[in-house]
């Protein structure tokens, strides 16, 4: 293990905020044999850090023994750091391009979702400007904490609260709505426009040239790239030519405050452009009433000093159309591919094309809370050996001196390659463990590091995008106890994983462990297995991990989906910057309000890669044509009477008999205990697609071994019956393939005690052909 060298870090020119006590993430989650492991820390002292394999026998126990379990940890290296490691989080999202000298008109449309919190008697948020408070202030279109549409017009030099004009209208009422705001120059007058309208007039300040600029723009976007956040070299290089005779760096969605980037907007901005001279009432009304929809100006567009349509479907640079190569570099990842002002609320329906539809305009979401990669230097690294067996390992950090809980991380050595013949591959499932983690333990939301796939920003938006080069605090390899209950000792993060591990270590079977991350690099690596073992909570997936389990199936492959939830929610995953993007969405009579994108807001579900995201089973490829099931609801109570024990329908199945008799309980029962909670069925259950009301498969080889019924206990079900909980099937699909689906995210904790799942589950893989010593 090598202590990380920090002495070359540079924090990026934004406003900062501070991270408390002691946190820190891994990079990468599944890491190979011969390759490196970053830890990633923020440190508040002196500090060890440990690395360890994980114990598999106290997770076997017939109770649970947590001081077994960190007992049974195998250290294998630690280095100490005589100082602290502090960093914080630099969030929010915008849009940085060259100087340009003082346009004469301003032109944007903007929807804000939140107004900027009234901290100071001056709080505003930007649109587009050139400000850098309180020295080099030239112009800015912009909303005060009031919701007042305003400009600034000054000379470049220090801050004069007299060059702002403010409109006495307020878009208060108007949140989520587009307007279009604009701003003219003729002479000393300044108009400032609202959807066609002056909405206030005031006097401009004569222009002056202001120095220093260049330099802050170049050093603003090395430091975007060191959060991860691309910049686009041809920016940086037209900055440094930029020269002194311009005022400050443009930002679109953002300003600065002595040298940092401050002011963030929570809103949605399109069709921006900057003109160099004032624009007349009727080109101004023309601006309005095209609601950015052409694609380019439909005015002035001789006097076009840039022009950004801010329609981009992906990447790292929003382009400037006016022919003047003045393009924003886009830091923290704001939300893309998003519907503009002339797109109706109908689109997004089934059928919807957007490349086919010529007014769905575009726009790009700025957030003051966006972040997808903290940019923290590695405090620490660690090369795997390579003869690592793959498994379950953490590292642990320890303050000095500290009484406090220690630091821990979880980690995967991954095996894509089998070392013995006819082995298992048993997923992790960490988009799963992305999705939940960063929802609070504590009641505390650290902006930047609040996103996951069930919280909103500052704006009230979902998250799109959740990266995995952040802390994820939520993923812990020693807890077992829900974040509402302590009674049922139930946890679906990586805990499900660590007791299948532990269960096929202790039975002697071949395995390797992958991540959903190897998975979707490389689905053809599944054909070297014998089987896939999907456990716990693999609620995330990717079009190639479905593609490629459904691949694997067809040319004879075999699953063993002990999970429950099983591919719910389509995913893209993005390697380069390591994001997850996903957009949900909701759909009428599910039971679950507006949780997601209600139907009027399907336009947004168009993820970066062109294709729609949501539920598998809403996009034309339901899971059960996959894996049999379907996800019928979930149960998170906390009481005993939230779960349910499989009773068996199919007692004369060979799986029951063959080469083992399987163990079951009176009154025909199995799976009537377990480690995560106290019976099989519980929390998230998947049954056969008839019982949402789907049609039913073909029922050609698939035979229902058992089934657990629960009442009508559900928080959200969707089925036809309310009771009806997970089904426990074995299927030898005609399309290819043989899969055991259980149904149930209690599965893995049950596999570790209970005889008669323990029994079932070895005659499924030995019949699946999984090699035993």
């Amino acid at each position: 293990m090598r202590l990380g060298d920090r002495r070359g870090h540079r924090a990026p020119a934004h406003r900062p905020v501070r991270v408390a006590g002691l946190t820190g993430y891994v990079d990468p989650l599944g890491v190979r044999p011969g390759e490196t492991l970053r830890v990633h820390l923020c440190a508040p002292a002196a500090y060890e850090v440990a690395v360890g394999r994980l114990g598999r026998d106290a997770l076997l126990l017939p109770a649970p023994d947590d001081a077994a379990d960190r007992a049974e940890v195998t250290w294998l290296a630690r280095a100490s750091s005589p100082t602290a490691n502090r960093h914080d989080v630099h969030p929010g999202s915008y849009g940085v391009a060259t100087p340009v000298d003082r346009p004469r008109t301003v032109s944007a449309w903007v929807r804000v979702w939140h107004l900027p919190a009234t901290v100071e008697t001056s709080s505003w948020a930007a649109v587009v400007s050139d400000l850098d408070y309180p020295d080099r202030c030239g112009w800015a279109l912009g909303i005060d904490a009031d919701g007042r549409p305003g400009c600034y017009v000054g000379d470049g030099g220090h801050h004069d609260r007299l060059n702002w004009t403010f409109a006495d209208s307020s878009l208060l009422h108007r949140l989520g709505e587009w307007v279009h705001l604009a701003v003219t120059v003729d002479g000393d007058r300044v108009r400032l426009w609202v959807d066609g309208t002056t909405a206030a007039e005031g006097t401009a300040t004569p222009g002056a040239d202001q120095t220093g600029a260049a330099e802050q723009t170049g050093a603003e976007q090395a430091g975007a790239a060191q959060i991860g956040a691309a910049t686009a070299g041809a920016v940086m290089a037209g900055a440094a030519m930029a020269g002194a005779a311009t005022a400050g760096a443009v930002r679109v969605g953002a300003a600065a405050q002595s040298g940092l980037v401050d002011h963030l907007l929570d809103g949605d901005v399109s069709g921006v452009a900057l003109f160099a001279r004032a624009l007349t009432r009727p080109e101004v009304i023309a601006l309005t009433e095209d609601r950015a929809m052409s694609p380019t100006v439909p005015v002035a567009a001789d006097a076009l000093l840039a022009h950004w349509p801010l329609r981009e479907r992906s990447g790292a640079t929003a382009m400037d159309i006016s022919g003047n190569e003045r393009h924003l570099s886009l830091v923290n990842s704001p939300t893309l591919n998003l519907p503009g002002p002339p797109a109706s609320p109908a689109i997004g329906r089934p059928g919807y094309d957007p490349d086919a539809d010529l007014t769905r305009g575009g726009c790009i979401r700025f957030s003051s809370d966006d972040l997808v990669d903290c940019g923290w230097p590695a405090g620490a690294e660690i090369v795997v050996p390579e003869d690592a067996d793959s498994g379950t390992y953490h590292v642990r950090v320890t303050l000095a001196g500290a009484d406090d809980e220690p630091l821990e991380l979880p980690f995967v050595v991954v095996r894509p390659q089998p070392r013995r013949p006819r082995s298992v591959a048993l997923l992790y499932a960490t988009f799963t463990w992305t999705a939940y983690a960063r929802r609070a333990t504590d009641g505390v939301h650290i902006p930047g590091l609040a996103s996951s796939a069930y919280t909103r920003n500052l704006g009230g938006r979902l998250f799109f995008q959740l990266g995995m080069r952040m802390p994820l605090p939520r993923v812990q390899p020693f807890a077992h106890r829900s974040h509402l209950r302590d009674a049922t000792l139930h946890q679906h993060l990586v805990r499900p994983e660590r007791h299948a591990e532990s269960w096929l270590a202790r039975e002697g079977y071949a395995y390797e462990c992958i991540t959903d991350v190897e998975l979707d690099a490389d689905p053809a690596l599944l054909e070297r297995f014998a089987a896939l073992m999907i456990v716990g909570h693999n609620e995330y997936w990717t079009q190639h991990m479905r593609d490629g389990v459904e691949n694997y199936l067809r040319g004879g492959g075999n699953v063993v989906c002990l999970s429950g939830n099983t591919a719910f929610w389509r995913v893209s995953y993005h390697p380069d910057s390591k994001v997850i993007e996903t957009r949900k969405t909701t759909h009428p009579g599910e039971g679950i309000g507006d949780a997601w994108l209600p139907p009027q807001e399907w336009g947004e579900r168009w993820h970066t890669d062109g294709r729609p995201g949501g539920k598998w089973s809403h996009l034309g490829q339901p899971t059960s044509e996959l894996l049999g099931l379907e996800t019928l609801g979930w149960i998170d109570s906390g009481d005993r009477s939230a779960y349910a024990s499989f009773t068996v329908t199919a007692p004369e199945h060979f799986l029951f008999h063959d080469p083992h008799p399987v163990p079951v309980e009176a009154g025909n029962l199995i799976g009537t205990r377990s480690h995560d909670g106290p019976a099989v069925s519980g929390y998230e259950m998947d049954g056969l697609p008839q019982a949402q009301g789907m049609p039913a498969l073909d029922p050609a080889g698939l035979t229902v071994l058992a089934q657990a019924e629960h009442g009508e206990r559900f928080v959200a079900h969707w089925g036809t019956d309310q009771g009806h909980g997970a089904d426990l099937i074995y299927w030898e699909r005609p399309a290819g393939g043989r899969v055991l689906n259980a149904g149930a995210t209690n599965y893995p904790g049950a596999l570790a005690v209970d005889p008669g799942l323990q029994a079932l589950t070895c005659n499924v893989l030995h019949h699946m052909g999984v090699d035993r010593s």
